[in-house]
């Protein structure tokens, strides 16, 4: 039932794992089908949610915003996966479906700033001073951790991230037949917009429209 029988990767970079992002949108690119805290699952059909567990599969960590942790009732990823979820503050419930796992294969990658502030018991990653480097991030997780390929599952702001220092070498999109509308609702990627003449480019691999949705595969271009 997945889209990606035959899926491989790229080998990984030596100094950071070989990133992917995967997200389900609406025709007129919205992420969410209800309020922001909600979860999303009526966005893709059971073949969307069977794509992106075969794509979990492929990773050995994947990485989530603490907004996704909040809206996300039940987490089933594959076992033994490394879990990480990206928070400006640390705060999160320690009963979350997120944090229901061995307790070394969860981790809260937060800035060293807001370690005093973080909800008491649970796995911090300090990374940076002020706000996370990214960077110093993705180079740790590949060199002491061991991780040759990350799966970043949003939201929208974690992507953007990612994208604006040119960390993404592949996208997974499914586009769903539906629309939602708004205004200010989050999209596959949000953040500041880039400077005039600076679009990034992406190649796309494979674009399978099946029923009545579309699966489609980029990589980033490379100069």
């Amino acid at each position: 039932m997945t889209v990606y029988p035959d899926l491989e990767f790229p080998a990984a970079p030596p100094e950071r794992p070989y990133v992917f992002i995967n997200m389900v949108s609406t025709i007129d690119g919205k992420t969410i089908s209800g309020e922001r805290h909600e979860p999303v699952t009526q966005l893709g059909s059971r073949r969307d949610h069977a794509t992106m567990h075969d794509l979990e599969r492929h990773a050995q960590a994947i990485l989530i915003g603490a907004e996704t942790v909040r809206a996300t009732p039940v987490i089933n990823w594959p076992p033994g996966i490394l879990r990480l979820a990206a928070s400006r503050t640390g705060r999160l419930d320690p009963q979350a479906s997120f944090f229901q796992c061995p307790s070394d294969e969860a981790l809260v990658v937060l800035p060293q700033d807001a370690v005093a502030g973080a909800t008491p018991g649970l796995p911090l990653w300090p990374v940076g001073q002020s706000e996370v480097d990214w960077e110093t991030f993705l180079r740790e997780l590949r060199i002491h951790k061991r991780v040759t390929h990350l799966l970043v599952e949003g939201g929208s702001e974690i992507n953007a991230e990612f994208l604006r220092r040119g960390l993404v070498d592949e996208l997974f999109l499914t586009l769903a037949p539906k629309i939602r509308l708004g205004r200010d609702l989050p999209t596959y990627a949000g953040g500041d917009p880039l400077p005039p003449g600076h679009l990034m480019n992406f190649d796309l691999l494979s674009c399978q429209p099946i029923e009545n949705e579309v699966f489609l595969r980029y990589r980033r271009r490379v100069a």
